[in-house]
């Protein structure tokens, strides 16, 4: 029995392994705001600290105590600390420790990130093991491509709110067709080995399917990096698979087949939609235009990273810090780009994300332990045959692949903690991993409990911490649900309780914004003075970022009684701190401007505006301000041309009417 305990443990934390590889992609949440990275983070943090706590159980049970290391520990080591003084020297360090909301890649999940790679390095001593991952990932990534379809297809039997992107793309259980392209870069080569490895009937139907549901869900995701990831990771497969993986030529012929097939009628119904982003040619064709769309964006959104880099290059912001940064950085070709309306919260760039928030030091040296990975296991899968060469040239072909994807999109722990757990399977049974035996001397056992204990300590913590958000979170959606049917005491209930379990600019705002609508309709000033209240905590909360100080001015400016009131000074004061925050403020300019309009500072009112249609010449508000402006100045040529301008955008609306007839008649 006492040989028995420590290897069931041994295989339960290789089975926790796996729940991870499962739990990761197929996780949402339908009780909670945020839907689905959320509950990919609480799932992650919670299976660790369950995985890691039966490797505890392990160790002490066990007589022999072995730990498995290589070198490229040491890398790990070096970078976790890095991020740890990042973190404490960063722009918002409670951004940094948790993460961005809906991002949730902080100090927390770095750690996290980390003992995943020590447990795979313990749980990975064979190619058994590292063949069943390939497998869980793939039955797992059927499901996922499944609903992808079933999305695309029209036949989604659940019901979404408004999607921030362009109907029937396949987004699956990542929310966005850019998340999930990520997550199907790692799939394909694994789905195609699978299928090219299966013997039996049942397996080729089943592994053939998946594979075909696969690419049919890579393509109506219109994701062009998950698409290049792709190619390149099949491409790896190609090269090291050798001649093995010619060895079934007529499966190897169906795939070819099979995939022009979908390529085709996905082609042929695409190019019927209308729309360039989800008409299949258009879309490869717009990857060599860098100087619109999305990739001209993307190469603003990279400017601003470099400067984030250029301004704290050692220890950077803070891990995922970015749209703190970019409120600064940014330029204004990339405000212009979205009309104002939207701030980078990421680079689309793994590399200028990682920099700009942990510095270049600790970027280079999780780019240096990644190429020494792949460098380790390609020297390695020379020497394998059959299909476990197969297996392990796909896994490496999905963790470059992967890599080559992050270069364009975004990291999130969905699909990037399965990719740290990939590569870290691929290490494990590398002879570059040796066996230590620990002796059982007085210092050494001080050492492992100690370090046992800093995992579960961490490990602990960071459930923790996912469980308080994902309760928060449930809180929150609640809030909203109940402002909705009017129960004002029960969603103010549920916004406060949201915001003590999980601080976050998102739902201060929130609250804020409920309470402002509130006290409007019920024209409350106290209601509107405890939204103030709310913009005023989530402002020293979150000092650098613009739209708290916006928000916070407009309470202001809504609680003044005449044109002279001190309230609007004060608005202006924090309009003016917006700007200082975040030099292209757009929202901030045009508040601003109907500040000093209401002032009777006219000319200052225009000479704000400026800035605005310079960002958006079809700014409808900044006409409709230009023309009042005008007309009190006496200009009449200039309150005619605004107000015809504005009526363009707004032809009904009878105020601007009637000035523009009765400039008329003057």
């Amino acid at each position: 029995q006492a040989v028995a305990l420590p290897n069931q443990l041994d295989t339960w934390v290789f089975y926790g392994l796996l729940a991870i590889s499962v739990a990761l992609p197929l996780a949402m949440s339908r009780i909670t705001f945020d839907q689905f990275d959320i509950a990919k983070v609480l799932l992650l943090r919670i299976f660790t600290l369950v995985t890691v706590s039966l490797w505890v159980w392990k160790m002490v049970t066990t007589r022999k105590k072995e730990l498995r290391w290589s070198k490229v520990d040491f890398a790990v080591i070096a970078f976790l600390l890095l991020v740890f003084i990042s973190t404490i020297t960063s722009v918002h360090v409670p951004t940094a420790i948790h993460g961005k909301y809906k991002r949730y890649e902080g100090l927390l999940t770095f750690l996290n990130y980390g003992i995943l790679y020590f447990l795979a390095l313990q749980a990975f001593t064979s190619f058994k093991r590292l063949s069943t991952l390939s497998k869980t990932i793939t039955l797992t990534g059927g499901l996922v491509s499944l609903y992808g379809v079933i999305q695309f297809l029209g036949l989604d039997p659940l019901p979404w709110a408004t999607l921030p992107f362009e109907q029937r793309r396949s987004f699956s259980t990542f929310g966005n067709p850019d998340l999930l392209g990520g997550f199907l870069v790692i799939l394909m080569p694994l789905a195609v080995v699978e299928f090219l490895k299966a013997r039996d009937a049942k397996n080729n139907i089943l592994m053939g399917s998946i594979l075909f549901i696969s690419l049919l869900c890579l393509l109506t995701a219109f994701t062009r990096g998950a698409w290049l990831g792709s190619a390149v990771a099949l491409v790896v497969l190609a090269v090291l698979g050798g001649k093995t993986i010619l060895t079934d030529k007529k499966k190897l012929l169906l795939v070819l087949v099979a995939f022009v097939s979908i390529f085709a009628v996905v082609m042929a119904y695409s190019a019927s939609t209308g729309h360039g982003v989800m008409n299949l040619v258009d879309r490869l064709k717009s990857t060599t235009q860098l100087t619109e769309g999305s990739a001209a964006s993307r190469i603003e959104i990279w400017k601003a990273g470099l400067k984030m880099i250029e301004s704290k290059p050692v220890f950077g912001l803070g891990p995922d810090t970015y749209r703190l940064g970019s409120e600064r950085y940014e330029t204004k070709a990339y405000v212009a780009q979205g009309s104002g309306q939207t701030v980078a919260d990421n680079a689309h760039n793994w590399v200028v994300q990682l920099a700009a928030g942990v510095g270049i030091p600790a970027t280079l040296i999780l780019i240096g332990l990644f190429f020494t990975i792949m460098a380790i296991a390609i020297k390695y899968s020379r020497r394998l045959e059959g299909d476990d060469r197969l297996t392990y040239a796909a896994l490496i072909g999905a963790s470059i692949g992967y890599f080559i994807h992050l270069l364009f999109g975004v990291s999130i722990s969905g699909s990037t903690g399965v990719f740290f757990l990939v590569i870290s399977a691929i290490l494990a049974v590398t002879p570059a991993v040796r066996s230590f035996e620990l002796k059982p001397t007085e210092g050494m056992r001080f050492s492992l409990q100690a370090s046992m204990v800093v995992v579960i300590v961490i490990s602990a913590v960071s459930a923790y911490y996912a469980l308080a958000m994902y309760v928060a979170d449930y809180d929150y959606a609640a809030a909203i649900q109940l402002g909705n049917e009017g129960q004002i005491e029960a969603a103010t209930s549920n916004y406060e309780r949201s915001i003590e379990l999980y601080k976050n600019g998102r739902y201060y705002d929130g609250y804020g914004m409920f309470l402002d609508r509130v006290g409007v309709m019920q024209q409350s000033r106290d209601m509107i003075a405890k939204s103030v209240s709310v913009y005023q905590a989530a402002q020293e909360y979150e000092p650098l970022e613009g739209d708290h100080y916006v928000f916070l001015a407009s309470g202001h400016a809504k609680l003044a009684t005449s044109s002279k009131d001190p309230m609007l000074d004060t608005a202006v004061a924090e309009l003016q701190q917006a700007i200082s925050v975040r030099p292209n403020a757009y929202s901030a300019r045009i508040l601003l401007s109907n500040v000093y309009m209401f002032q009777g500072k006219y000319q200052q009112a225009i000479e704000t505006l400026k800035f605005v249609l310079d960002i958006n010449p079809q700014e409808k508000t900044a006409f409709q301000i230009m023309a009042k402006c005008y007309q009190q100045l006496g200009n009449k040529k200039e309150a005619q041309k605004y107000y015809k301008k504005y009526l363009v955008l707004q032809p009904d609306d009878p105020e601007a009417k009637a000035a523009l007839q009765l400039l008329g008649k003057k």
